[in-house]
């Protein structure tokens, strides 16, 4: 394990995640009203987590007609501290 650069306590590993509201694509779901009366849900759909990615471009063009600048795409990770709750968050090849 490393060490918190804060506070000097332990630091532990893991993964940045965002919740999404993702639409229901039944269009019966869709301004569907509730059991209450009068209380309309809106678009009813699920919640997913998708993990965090960093973008970059490459420097390099590509392509064979219309050239365009290169991106890589890398998965966030991270550390938090187990003290202060310091979090670092890094993105590796």
């Amino acid at each position: 394990m490393s060490e918190c650069p804060k506070c000097g306590g332990e630091m532990i590993q893991g993964e940045a995640y965002v919740s999404v509201n993702v639409p229901s694509s039944n269009p019966m779901m869709r301004g569907m009203m509730s059991p209450m009366s009068g209380m309309n849900l809106g678009d009813v759909g699920m919640t997913q987590e998708e993990r965090i990615k960093w973008r970059e471009k490459t420097g390099e063009k590509k392509g064979f007609l219309i050239k365009s600048e290169e991106v890589r795409t890398m998965a966030v990770s991270g550390r938090r501290c187990l003290e202060c709750g310091y979090i670092e968050l890094y993105a590796r090849k």
